[in-house]
């Protein structure tokens, strides 16, 4: 792992990692093993929840796109939502992706269930999420990424990744030539028999608001490698 600094924040590197398909599970199990490894957790609590199930992610690039990999550990992995830009959060498991390119004031918000169903949101600010629009007031119709995700025979596990062109996300080309970020990974777990998820994410949060930028990471997107 490569780390740059960025003030007096630790900016964590997104190395290069090699090509695969999406669907080729073993191709994206292998490929992404070289990016940056991170943990889920509840930072914000003195003692994981009893329920906690653990989870990670892997963050590379490969070409001009952000590539994430992830696998958690489920209680009978589901989600209900069948459309596009449905409110993922309230109707099961959904792992999040949280960024805001340097320098912007707009950040992303995009999910994916275990059955891939995905959604997208953009808030123009932190402000604008608090407005409490609704989130199709924030949705974006356009695709920006693509995904896949399946769950395990046992329903014990379930993967999903995401591959997202670095231009539309990080407003490229850009006059200041920057690639870095601050991003979060997050999770909510609706486990067998709860009302309620046990959330958590890979961000050190204080509290469980995925939406408090200040306490999330940052990232520099390495450059493609030159051949």
């Amino acid at each position: 792992m490569n780390d740059a600094s960025t003030g007096s924040t630790v900016c964590l590197g997104i190395p290069v990692v090699p090509d695969f398909a999406l669907g080729d599970w073993e191709a994206t199990e292998r490929a992404m093993r070289s990016g940056v490894k991170l943990e889920f957790r509840q930072a914000w609590r003195a003692q994981a929840n009893p329920d906690f199930q653990p989870g990670a992610v892997w963050l590379g690039v490969h070409g001009e796109a952000l590539v994430a990999y992830g696998v958690f550990r489920d209680d009978q992995p589901a989600n209900r939502a069948k459309a596009w830009n449905e409110p993922t959060w309230l109707t099961g498991d959904v792992w999040e992706f949280f960024f805001q390119a340097e320098g912007r004031s707009g950040y992303y918000e995009f999910h994916v269930t275990p059955e891939n169903c995905r959604l997208q949101l953009f808030f123009p600010s932190r402000a604008s999420f608090y407005e409490r629009r609704g989130h199709r007031h924030w949705s974006v119709p356009e695709s920006l990424f693509e995904s896949d995700a399946r769950i395990n025979e046992a329903r014990t596990q379930w993967e999903a990744v995401m591959r997202i062109p670095l231009a539309k996300v990080l407003d490229l080309p850009r006059e200041d030539d920057s690639r870095r970020f601050k991003f979060s990974f997050s999770r909510y777990d609706y486990q067998p028999g709860r009302e309620k998820p046990v959330t958590s994410a890979t961000a050190r949060l204080s509290a469980p608001d995925f939406h408090n930028m200040d306490e999330w990471d940052w990232a520099e997107a390495a450059r493609p490698l030159v051949t």
